[in-house]
């Protein structure tokens, strides 16, 4: 019999905001640990919420490999690596007066706005160990800053949102940046419809066709990308990672929950162009003969499923000025978008903003943005930049056609 043993600590303090006020706080601790017996083919699992009995649950594995659940036992071999990121973003009994001085020095920097949700600050610790000989442990701490805005009078439930989530707190980078959003969400500018490069997130750009690199939908057929693993389908501009590296993904655990380390701690999607892998998890791969790209998650009870961190897109430019010269449309914030089967994309933009040479105009009307799936991601892909216009940005741009309404 062999075996996994995985423990994991979180911590964490929410607080509350309303109306630029801190009015509560939740303060979290939860540690769990799982053990994976593996043996004929099949997996037992036993976890526990609260320090674990590695012993007790190990018990509890191997009696559960009774159950007959299949499961390939592919362990990575010996190895140890450990990489602990354990500095103090802000200590914890300084969070509320810290915060809530920001939020003070924003509503003067911005005194039509209102502020509200959540402000978290955030450790996550990570060990894994197996019975070949493999040990990593992981840590990390990251603050997260999402509020969302009211225009004071305008009866919406909210009308813009600011956030930031890193490893350091800012706070002058970050009002500089919030006023420049400011400041163009009320200076009304227009467009003409036609084709523009749109700038967004990355995840706002990916997350609508990540189903498609899905190894099952893959394999049945029904994903955009059947038949296309191993070809160039794409720009030489674009290579698409899930960003497991703490240098660039702050909090991260670098190694999957199956004991799997990537290359460059960022499993690969794409590469210049080509397709080089799908999310799998080693039952899956196994399955339909692909390789493991690294990604599993797992709840502490559970048997290993698909998972997926965050998007990273190889940078092609060093300003957004680069990336998008003369005018460009800024999408901050869209929802209601869809694919259909044949890969056309298109969505409803609640909030954009023209930019000039990477610099934010003002705010233009509702706008609704499109493309095909494979023009997006190839001739009409335009590149990334990261670190713009705040350090955890990592922004793409795409020739679409833009409309409206």
């Amino acid at each position: 019999m062999e075996k996994e043993f995985l423990t994991q600590i979180r911590r964490s303090v929410t607080l509350n905001v309303t109306g630029g006020k801190i009015d509560s706080f939740r303060e979290k601790e939860e540690t769990t640990g799982t053990v994976r017996a593996y043996d004929n083919g099949c997996i037992g699992i036993a976890g526990c919420l609260g320090e674990p009995d590695e012993q007790r649950l190990t018990e509890k594995a191997a009696e559960a490999l009774a159950l007959g659940i299949p499961y390939p036992c592919h362990l990575e071999g010996a190895l140890e690596k450990i990489d602990l990121h354990e500095d103090e973003i802000i200590p914890v009994p300084e969070l509320i007066p810290t915060m809530q001085r920001f939020l003070d020095r924003l509503g003067e920097a911005c005194p039509r706005f209102a502020f509200s949700n959540k402000i978290t600050l955030d450790y996550k610790k990570t060990e894994y160990r197996n019975s070949l000989g493999r040990h990593l442990v992981s840590s990390g701490r990251s603050v997260d800053i999402g509020l969302i805005v009211q225009n004071r009078g305008s009866g919406n439930l909210f009308d813009a949102a600011l956030g930031y989530s890193g490893d350091r707190f800012d706070p002058d980078a970050l009002l500089e940046q919030f006023k420049k959003e400011y400041d163009a969400f009320y200076t009304p500018v227009d467009i003409e419809p036609g084709r523009y490069p749109v700038v967004m997130e990355s995840g706002s750009l990916f997350g609508t066709f990540l189903q498609h690199f899905v190894a099952e939908m893959y394999v049945s057929g029904a994903s955009l990308l059947s038949g296309k693993l191993g070809q160039k389908a794409f720009s030489d501009k674009l290579s698409l990672r899930d960003d497991m590296n703490p240098a660039t993904h702050p909090g991260v655990c670098f190694f999957d929950y199956e004991g799997c380390v990537a290359p460059d701690l960022r499993p690969t999607l794409i590469d210049k162009g080509t397709l080089t892998g799908l999310l799998t998890t080693k039952k899956s791969a196994e399955q339909f003969g692909l390789q493991n790209l690294g990604t599993a998650a797992a709840a502490y009870d559970g048997v290993p499923s698909l998972g997926f961190h965050r998007f990273y897109v190889d940078p092609t430019a060093s300003s957004l000025a680069e990336l998008a010269p003369g005018r460009a449309i800024y999408m901050a914030m869209a929802s209601g978008g869809d694919t259909t089967p044949d890969g056309h994309f298109a969505t409803p933009v609640q909030l954009a903003y023209l930019m000039e040479d990477g610099k934010l105009v003002g705010r233009l009307p509702d706008l609704t943005v499109s493309g095909s799936f494979y023009d997006m991601l190839g001739k009409d892909f335009l590149g990334a930049v990261h670190g713009q216009p705040q350090p955890d940005s990592l922004l793409c741009a795409v020739t679409m056609d833009v409309k409206k309404g």
